[in-house]
């Protein structure tokens, strides 16, 4: 008994289930309705919520809402007792368990785990909590290695894994089948890319003014990235492609690339096919040309991020830029709204005046630095790799250093024993045997100043490379196109106000921004900036 405790205490239990098949869901229900008598059943509790995850992992809490609500009412002071099944049942993560319980108990919010006859009021309860959380953890790594184990043998089978959201195809119970509408769209977007010539972007944008929904359903946006996946999927040739993406670690169940450590498996003639072997070749042999116009300095298309995304909010048609080359050379860029007289395009019947683009420019940079983009932690994780690559590389030209006098020492006995030779002072077979041993030291030592040679040019080549990535990620985090091209989805321009919308994102931005300065003084700042619910 917890004599400083306060009754009657605000009682809330927690239950969760991994799966959401029915035999689960049907535990879950067990589970809450054990939980309501439970708690009813003591006369000094009140009943202060029971909540439930259904078809989510253990081991990470940040996709569990149920369990994230439960936490902030206990934080805020409305919550007492907390009650769960098992610690394996809370978190298997042992480092969220301890964490999580060491806040609430520093609020007076107690823990008890009630098959492993844990309750963190108690003395001994972290101590004992914390084997059990490390024995759960442990138990997630192994489940975690038994399911890949039986993937793997699933994916040799032709299962397919994955989610539904693959266009032209439904994925069911493994198997890929057709949609035809679906895959009519599919092959108008390699039929636009191949023969029509057309951009990622453009297509994109047409699809979007078509009103043709992403694979991710209706209500989202088309955008160069989706069609770009599109064009590069085997699957609608046919073949399946398995394990191009790797878990590495149980714990966050981060998927990354599958870099060749793990290995992939391809099933030809999988499915039926939506697109040739033929025409998937062309389209990536000319995504590659396309590609290597970029690398050379040139572009494909004069297609900037903004393009298609600054919207007029007066007639609802998109603006165009407008690019003045003044006498002192600097180039002048505006917009003007395609309905407007200013843009030469037929019937003039919207009054909006044109804007700079240093106006939504800065309006689209300012929300970007609102988002929670950790500019630093980027920047300084590359810093830090870059600082382990230099002292890697210094640390090898000391030992190459220490390896070059040690080859000159050898050379030096080597021409003591011919002169002592000379002088009569040894015989010849003694100044062959010290020859012979200064030749094969000589050999080992050079063999290993190659081999150091070889890794410095590698480390060089990788700072330099890592260099150009820090160099890059410093202007794209700071406002640049790629960067922009994915996060605005548009930008709405109206007599007094902007308003800048950003994919995903439940709420919109509205800026209202002034100019200071003229020529090279200009500049324009944001004077006021809230969010607003999108309707």
């Amino acid at each position: 008994m917890h004599s400083d405790t306060k009754y009657p205490l605000r009682v809330a239990a927690y239950c969760r289930v991994s799966t959401d098949k029915e035999d689960q869901l049907n535990s879950l229900e067990t589970q809450r309705a054990f939980f309501s008598q439970y708690i009813r059943e003591k006369n000094d509790w009140v009943m202060a919520g029971v909540f439930a995850d259904e078809g989510l992992s253990g081991t990470s809490i940040a996709q569990r809402p149920q369990f994230l609500h439960m936490i902030q009412l206990a934080k805020a002071g409305q919550i007492d007792l907390i009650l769960t099944k098992e610690v394996s049942r809370f978190a298997r993560n042992t480092v969220d368990t301890l964490s999580i319980t060491r806040t609430l108990k520093e609020l007076g919010v107690g823990i008890r785990f009630l098959n492993d006859g844990i309750d963190t009021r108690e003395e001994d309860g972290e101590f004992r909590l914390t084997i059990m959380a490390s024995v759960a953890q442990e138990e997630s790594r192994k489940i975690s290695q038994r399911t890949r184990w039986g993937q793997a043998q699933a994916m040799k089978r032709g299962i397919v894994f994955g989610n539904n959201s693959l266009l032209g195809y439904r994925l069911s119970d493994g198997q890929l089948t057709v949609v035809p509408e679906q895959a009519a769209v599919v092959r108008a977007i390699y039929h636009n890319f191949l023969v029509e010539r057309k951009g990622s972007h453009v297509i994109a944008r047409e699809l979007n003014q078509a009103g043709i929904p992403p694979p991710l359903g209706p209500g989202g946006l088309w955008s160069s990235t989706e069609v770009l996946r599109i064009l590069r999927n085997e699957k609608y040739t046919g073949d399946l492609l398995q394990h191009k993406y790797i878990t590495t670690d149980h714990l966050t169940h981060r998927k990354v690339p599958n870099d060749g450590s793990q290995p992939q498996m391809l099933l030809r003639n999988h499915h039926e096919a939506i697109i040739s072997q033929e025409t998937f070749q062309a389209v990536q042999e000319e995504l590659t040309r396309r590609r290597g116009l970029t690398a050379d300095g040139k572009r494909f298309s004069a297609r900037h991020w903004y393009s298609g995304k600054v919207i007029c909010g007066l007639c609802g048609k998109t603006f165009t830029v407008k690019t003045t080359r003044r006498k002192n050379g600097n180039v002048y860029r505006r917009f003007v709204c395609r309905g407007s007289a200013s843009s030469g395009r037929g019937a003039a019947n919207c009054q909006i005046k044109g804007i700079s683009a240093a106006w939504i420019e800065t309006a689209a940079c300012h929300v970007l630095g609102l988002l929670p983009l950790n500019h630093k932690e980027i920047i300084e994780e590359v810093l830090s790799s870059l600082k382990a690559l230099h002292t890697s590389v210094r640390n090898i030209q000391e030992e190459s250093e220490t390896l070059r006098q040690a080859i000159a020492h050898q050379n030096a006995r080597r021409e003591r024993a011919l002169d002592a030779f000379l002088d009569r002072t040894i015989s010849k077979e003694e100044w062959k045997q010290q020859n012979q041993r200064c030749q094969e030291e000589n050999h080992r030592l050079q063999a290993r100043l190659d081999q150091l040679n070889g890794q410095t040019q590698r480390l060089e080549a990788s700072s330099q490379q890592r260099q150009e990535i820090l160099t890059l990620l410093k202007e794209e985090l700071s406002g640049g196109g790629c960067v922009l091209d994915e996060v605005i989805e548009c930008i709405t321009v109206f007599p007094d106000c902007l308003q800048v919308y950003i994919r995903e994102l439940p709420v919109f931005f509205q800026l209202h921004l002034a100019a200071h300065g003229s020529g090279r003084s200009y500049q324009v700042q944001v004077t006021e900036c809230v969010s607003l619910p999108r309707k």
